[in-house]
């Protein structure tokens, strides 16, 4: 709109002036020494308009031709940026698809001209990393990377540091780490990284203090952080076990995540081991005993049974409360022969463990019936158990006659030849 009324308004002046000179053309002399120059003053003024415009183009001409080499340059510069830009791109797909030298080689010639240097270096560090005998190359394009206008020192060092725990150099790792850790506490990858240089030194300490913050940040996702929390604790509970202190023990427990103290079968069965260990069998008793009636588990309640030291007589009578439910349960009837044994009733051992192996035969119970009848003489009948619990031990299937039959078939078709 703006452009069409500039056009009219051009126009209508134009026209104006035509009409103003076509009536009175006016008169322009000029003297210049013994020359004189008369003409119209629209002639003039035309003349002087196109002398403007010539001068006009000269002066940019000059300022084109003055300008020309660094426009040259420039546009060379641009011209090698996109050069080293498809480079790149192809260099990272060299990378992606495992072609370690090609990729090396394709990021190094195109680092120079580009925009990001660094990230050429350290791609190309990246690949060299997967390369054989040619550390040196890829601790040198660390270098470069770090030596680049660009450069995030942080980032380099992270990639060192995982090269170095790549290569099991953990302790070369830890002081790099700690450093960066003290310098930006809450960044996740500084975080993951240190954990896992932790996790290969075997520091449990340093790494449980670790861990929360690990958590908060969310430096690791939900499963791999659980299965670094149960390990950290479970080889804390090992060095508090091996000290002897069941105040340290108890600490460490409270200081466990919930979920592994209530869902983690292993750490729950390791820890009441370790009171028993420290003499607090009621505790490692109640701990069991919570857990299980808290979510039902065959590991547990094989645990409950292994505790043999304790109020024996009182651990079969709440083992009995769970036969309501879980009568028909292998795991819970072996349990049961267990208790029995060092209750010493042995008509309730013998039974729970010969319903044990009518209903799921295993290993577990062939051995404590076998080791039952060898105490009371019974060695016929306890060669045959330890015969089946070794057989369905190295993974062959059961006999369908003879020892591997449930046991209290065996047991009946030896007293039936014996009398």
């Amino acid at each position: 709109m703006r452009l069409l009324i500039g056009i009219i308004v051009t126009l209508f002046v134009s026209v104006w002036i035509a009409l103003a000179l076509r009536q009175d053309p006016g008169y322009a002399m000029v003297s210049i020494g013994q020359w004189t120059i008369e003409t119209s003053l629209a002639f003039f003024v035309i003349f002087l308009g196109l002398v403007f415009l010539g001068f006009y183009a000269l002066v940019r001409l000059a300022i084109r031709l003055w300008k020309t080499p660094v426009q040259t340059l420039r546009a060379n510069r641009r011209r090698l940026q996109k050069k080293a830009q498809r480079l790149f791109n192809l260099g990272s797909r060299q990378l992606a698809a495992g072609q370690w030298a090609a990729a090396e080689k394709t990021l190094i010639n195109s680092a120079e001209y580009s925009e990001t240097p660094a990230l050429h270096y350290l791609n190309a560090a990246r690949a060299t990393h997967h390369l054989s005998d040619v550390r040196w190359r890829r601790d040198l394009h660390l270098r470069e990377a770090e030596d680049s206008p660009d450069a995030d020192r942080l980032t380099v060092q992270l990639t060192r540091v995982e090269f170095l725990l790549d290569d099991r150099q953990a302790e070369q790792a830890r002081p790099i780490l700690e450093s960066l850790h003290t310098l930006n506490p809450r960044h996740p990858g500084v975080l993951l990284w240190l954990a896992r240089t932790y996790q290969q030194l075997q520091a449990w300490e340093p790494l449980q203090l670790l861990l929360p913050e690990v958590q908060k940040q969310k430096a690791l996702g939900p499963e791999p952080l659980a299965e670094l929390q149960a390990q950290t604790y479970r080889a804390l509970l090992d060095i508090a076990a091996a000290s002897g202190s069941l105040d340290r023990l108890r600490i460490l427990w409270k200081q466990a995540p919930a979920a592994l103290r209530e869902e983690d079968e292993a750490f729950l069965i390791a820890y009441a081991t370790a009171l028993c260990d420290g003499n607090a069998f009621d505790d490692a008793e109640a701990v069991l005993r919570e857990a299980i009636n808290r979510r039902w588990s065959a590991k547990l309640v094989v645990g409950y049974g292994r505790l043999e030291r304790g109020n024996a007589a009182a651990q079969l009578a709440t083992a009995e409360t769970w036969l309501v439910q879980h009568g028909d349960d292998p795991y819970l009837l072996l349990t049961l022969g267990r208790l029995a044994k060092r209750c010493q009733q042995p008509a309730k051992a013998r039974d729970y463990l010969e319903r044990s192996i009518r209903i799921m035969p295993t290993p577990d119970a062939y051995q404590e019936l076998g080791e039952w009848l060898e105490s009371v003489h019974e060695l016929t009948y306890a060669g045959q158990c330890f015969h089946a619990g070794l057989r369905l031990l190295v993974g062959k299937p059961p006999e369908q006659q003879g020892a591997m039959l449930p046991a209290a078939e065996t047991g009946q078709q030896l007293r039936a030849a014996a009398s």
